[in-house]
Formats: C-alpha cells, structure tokens, sequence
C-alpha cells in the first residue's frame, strides 16, 4: 500500500512517455492456450493457476505434489481429527516488518504453532519461508526488516523509469540480499519439511495471463541441488515483491511444446493481497485430502492498517492518482479478509486476524525508513507477545443481542357445519369504557403467510 504514490507516477508518466525508450526484448508466450500447457522445465508441480478450481482435487494434488506422502503427515491429533494451522502473510511493502516483529513476540509468547501451511503475498514472501522454518529463523527476519535502508535493497533509476523503463529502480541489491539468506541449505531445509506434509507456497501475478499464480516452494526446494531451483526459488520472492512500476518484474522461463518462452511476473497483491487456500475452493472441498475432516486454525498477519486514515491530499496528478490507487488497494486487502472469513464460518474454521493498529502514528520518511521499521516491528513483538488476534474483519460488527420472536397468531377455529350455534351474551353492566372489538380471526392461508414473515424477521 505505502508505494500507491509510486505506482501513480509511473502509470502517469507511462502514458505520457511510453514510446520514448526502446522495447525491452523478451521472449513471451504467444496465446492464451500456449499459456494453459507453459511449464517450469524440470520441476514439476512447481507452480498452477490460483483462480482454477479443479474437477477432480485429489487427482490434481496427487499430480503436482510431488514428493508429499501425505498432507498433514505430521500434523498434532485432537479427537482423532488433525490440527491444520495456516499462517497468511499478506503485501505491504515495508510493513513488512510489522509480521516479522509479530512471529518474533509470538516466539517469546511460547505457544506459537508449526503451521502445516504457510502463504505468502509481495512483502509475505519474503517473511513465509522464514515462518515456514520455524522460531529458529526470527534472527533472520530481524536483520531482513530493521537492518536495510532504501539504498541496500534499490537502486534509483528515475529517468530510465519515466522514458519507457521497466520500472523507477532496479532491485539488484534486494537480489544480492535474498540471495545471501536462501541458499541451497536453506532449500534442502524447506524439502525436509515439505516431505513431512507441509506446505509453503507463495503469490505472483502472470502479468501477460493477468492471472494469479501459486507457487509451490516445496517442490521446487525438492531440487535443491539444481543451481536453476535456487535460483528460480530466489525469482518467485522477488518477483511476488515486484511492486509494478517501482521494482521491474521477474521474467521467468518456461517451456510449451519443447519451446522456450519467458513470463512476466510481478506483485502477488495485483490480484489478491492475502489468500489461505492454494486454489480458488471452499475448505471442504480439500475435505478429500485427509482421513478425516482436519480441524482448522487461521492466522492472518495483514502487513499495514487495515482501515482508512485521513488525509488532506494536494491538488496534484500524482498525490490525486496515488492516494486513489491507495484506496483501492485497502479495500482490495479488506474484500480478501472478509472473503476468507466467511470461507472460515461456513467450514467452520477457527478465524484469527491481525493488522497494524490505526492509533500507530510513526511516519516512514522514505521507502524503506529504518527508524519506521524498527518502531512497526517492536509494535508487532508487543501485538505477538499479547496474542491481540481479531475473530472477525474490522468492519463486521459484533453480534447484537438476540430478537425476540414474535407471538403467533392463535390457530382459527372451524366448528362443524351441524353444530349449535353459541347462545349470545348480554354484556354485564360496568361503569368503565366497553372494551376494544378483537379483531377478526385470519383464514388460514393469511396465518400461513404471517408464519413465514414472523420466521423471515428473526
């Protein structure tokens, strides 16, 4: 959310100046179809659409979870159901430091879980593999989130951008540093886990299917002595962290039909900010997957506030075109929080969300402002440390006091057609006003109707 400005800048600037640089030379999927049959040459099961739902999911898991005995191997038994905890790590750019400080307080809280599945968005992606290791990694993300300044992790290239570039910085330190902490060790640690039933998958945007996709970590850690699986491991982090216009995308090589082509992928959070489920199903659906219905526990971490602050905006292109697209992004990452709600009620999931508190007032002076950083990750150890997880969206009001159901109406009496008739009665004198007339008895199909409408109002 904190690069809308940037974004704006570029779209605006892109209109205006799109043909003043030379085309940047790729080798793209032709068509549509030829998109459906790309794969990543020599790992399968690395990647798949986010937005399919599959016919059969026990086959479609069967064939791209390779090398998974079973999902949920390891996972802790309650009643003889097993417990699936699932960490969601949402984009924010440099709020990304919130989630870090989070899963180091819940360290120290001592009840934090091994999550049998770990998702990961734009700045999530580079938090989930850490998660995804366990406590042992909170050093790691520490140094990641409160040790690097803006010009450790991008390189300004302003003109390049504004004149037809792929993007207003080039992020070859950013690359450098990803490339320091995941290395083939690290791999061979994610295949480990992986083979134990556990998944770590991560979010891009397909910009040419303008598609989502899910990236399998897991398999691709799996070949782990491949200089190529490291390398693409690396790609999908920093590609699901592109942000548009200020980082350039990742191009990331595939094969159709024996043939090379390229990908372009950028943000995760372009097509959705946070998700739980690998493909676009309800959670009985995966049902099918284990002995028995699991239980299941979600914790989503939204890395940024989770609703609106004001602010007087400049009459400007950029400030206008910027704070909209703001705008549009936190109501994006609330439309995917209260999706994922409603998916926990009706399967009867326990939901678990957190975000960056409104009332934290620290202003970031830059993209990546040290001093920001370092007071949001103190503020998510407090939040982690307390436990402070809403069990609905922000916007979901708290449950009311229950209505009290209407009397109904009492049954009309229909007496046989041969029966005397009531004798009528003298009203007994009285010295107070005569009483109201009752109102007529209703038919029957009338007392019908006010059943229902007494049951619809309740």
């Amino acid at each position: 959310m904190r690069a809308s400005l940037a974004i704006a800048g570029i779209l605006a600037a892109a209109a205006l100046t799109g043909g003043c640089a030379s085309a940047i030379e790729r080798t793209p999927v032709p068509t549509a179809m030829a998109a459906e049959k790309a794969s990543v040459p020599n790992i399968p099961g690395a990647r798949f659409w986010a937005d399919e739902a599959p016919k059969d999911l026990k086959k479609a898991y069967a064939e791209n979870l390779h090398g998974v005995p079973k999902l949920g191997a390891s996972a802790p038994q309650i009643n003889g159901r097993m417990q699936i905890d699932v960490l969601a790590l949402s984009g924010g750019g440099s709020d990304g430091a919130f989630g870090a400080g989070v899963l180091t307080g819940w360290t120290a809280r001592g009840d934090r879980p091994e999550f049998e599945h770990v998702t990961g968005v734009s700045a999530g992606s580079i938090i989930a593999p850490f998660a995804y290791l366990g406590p042992q990694y909170d050093p790691q993300l520490r140094e990641i989130w409160t040790e690097y300044k803006t010009d450790e992790l991008v390189v300004p290239q302003i003109v390049n951008g504004l004149l037809g570039g792929q993007a207003l910085t080039d992020t070859g330190p950013l690359r450098k540093l990803v490339a320091k902490y995941i290395d083939r060790d690290f791999l061979m640690a994610v295949a480990k886990e992986y083979q134990r039933g556990r998944l770590l998958t991560v979010g891009t945007t397909n910009l040419d299917a303008k598609r989502p996709v899910v990236w399998n970590m897991g398999a691709i850690a799996r070949h782990y002595d491949n200089p190529e699986a490291v390398q693409l491991f690396r790609d999908v982090i920093v590609a699901s962290a592109a942000i548009p216009g200020l980082f350039p995308p990742v191009n990331i090589k595939v094969k159709v039909d024996g043939k090379v082509y390229d990908e372009m992928h950028v943000d995760g959070g372009v097509t959705r900010q946070i998700y739980v489920t690998p493909v676009n199903l309800p959670f009985k659906a995966f049902d099918v997957l284990y002995p028995k219905p699991p239980n299941r526990r979600l914790y989503l971490v939204h890395n940024g506030k989770m609703s609106p602050q004001f602010g007087a905006v400049k009459p400007n292109t950029f400030q206008i075109a910027g704070e909209s697209i703001g705008a549009l992004m936190l109501y994006q990452h609330k439309g995917d929080n209260y999706r994922i709600y409603r998916m926990a009620k009706d399967a009867g999931a326990d939901f678990n969300s957190i975000a960056v508190p409104a009332d934290f007032n620290h202003a970031s002076k830059e993209k990546f402002d040290l001093e920001y950083q370092r007071a949001l990750y103190e503020e998510g150890i407090r939040i982690g440390k307390a436990k402070e997880w809403r069990k609905k969206p922000i916007d979901v009001p708290d449950d009311g006091p229950a209505r009290v159901a209407k009397p109904k109406p009492e049954p009309a009496v229909t007496l046989p057609p041969d029966a005397p008739a009531a004798p009528p009665v003298d009203p007994a004198p009285s010295d107070t006003e005569p009483a109201a007339p009752k109102p007529p008895v209703q038919p029957l199909a009338m007392e019908r109707v006010s059943e229902i409408e007494t049951s619809a109002t309740q």
